[in-house]
């Protein structure tokens, strides 16, 4: 552990803020927090945890969050919950605050990006493919709540711009939004901006840490090489996340570094909601490419003098949890 504490230029500037069960939330800033939890490190860490045992931890661990909005006054009067379809719904953000007899309305917004988005989000170059009309409060101000996988932050840009077009009324006023989900801190500066332009203050609530972000724009690791940076031009850039020291203590012995830590995560739920109907999930798609990753990154990982034992015992245990869930789907 000291080698790589002293080899990546991790951020553990965190305190404790609130604790729930197992469940505890840190305080990076006045708006920055992460929540941590065994299912949040879970998710984060092994990428053969897919279908209903992944959708089982989002619920969990969703449920910690949803008291933590709670208790900061985040659900106090009119709440919008804006769904990026697919992949919000996989945050469970929705069922937990069902959950509390909090009534609130949706927004459902389908983005596509008009190339193939795999490990590519690099442009903002996006269209709306599904957009649902505005369920707006009938007066006054409501926070607007956005769980999703925030990388590059794009897709949000494109989101709040199509959100905001549609409320133009006097009583249409977005006092905070909310962001829950794997969080990057490039992500949160980029909509940080774009908000301060209307005078929205954003808060960010992210799973485990505040992300780094590849110069692909999709992989979004705790720590590691950049896979990108070194297929490109042979730059074996470090990434590093801001953590708490808890949570980072916790992951170094089950995460493999490089990985990321959402994955293909709508490919990980067991359906998808397109905005019309809900849509089978091939489980092989996220469990091929994650072994595919875990290879990648072990051989860039592998001579590194931070490189231990320990990390080729986690790499040899995904390696054969990922072998199996593959084959146990295989035709």
């Amino acid at each position: 552990m000291a080698d790589v504490l002293s080899s990546f230029n991790f951020d553990t500037n965190f305190e404790e803020h609130k604790i729930y069960g197992t469940a505890r939330v840190y305080r990076h800033s006045k708006n920055e927090f992460v929540i941590d939890s065994d299912e949040g490190r879970q998710i984060a860490s092994d990428p053969s945890i897919y279908g209903t045992a992944f959708e089982e931890a989002n619920l969990k661990l969703a449920r910690a969050a949803v008291k933590f909005m709670k208790d900061a006054g985040l659900l106090d009067g009119n709440v919008v919950m804006q769904h990026v379809l697919r992949a919000s719904l996989g945050y469970r953000i929705r069922d937990a605050l069902y959950e509390t007899g909090k009534e609130f309305r949706e927004v459902w917004t389908r983005p596509v990006y008009s190339y193939t988005s795999y490990r590519a989000h690099t442009v903002d170059d996006l269209n709306i493919s599904y957009d649902e009309p505005t369920a707006m409060p009938d007066a006054g101000e409501f926070y607007l709540l956005k769980p999703d996988t925030e990388a590059t932050g794009f897709t949000s840009l494109k989101i709040l711009d199509n959100f905001f077009k549609k409320c133009r009324m006097p009583e249409c006023r977005v006092k905070t939004l909310v962001l829950y989900g794997f969080i990057s801190k490039i992500a949160i500066d980029r909509i940080r901006e774009y908000l301060s332009q209307r005078g929205i203050p954003v808060i960010s609530i992210a799973i485990e840490n505040i992300t780094p972000l590849s110069e692909n724009g999709y992989d979004m690791p705790l720590y590691g090489i950049d896979e990108q940076a070194y297929s490109s031009r042979g730059e074996k850039k470090r990434l590093a996340a801001a953590v708490p020291m808890q949570v980072l203590r916790s992951m170094l012995n089950s995460y493999y570094p490089g990985m990321d830590q959402p994955g293909d995560w709508s490919d990980r739920q067991k359906a998808l909601y397109d905005g019309m109907a809900w849509n089978p999930v091939d489980p092989l798609v996220h469990l091929n490419r994650s072994l595919k990753m875990l290879e990648r990154v072990r051989t860039l990982n592998r001579q590194e003098e931070w490189y231990s034992e320990l990390h080729e015992k986690i790499y040899v245990k995904l390696r054969e949890r990922l072998a199996e869930e593959i084959k146990k789907n295989s035709p």
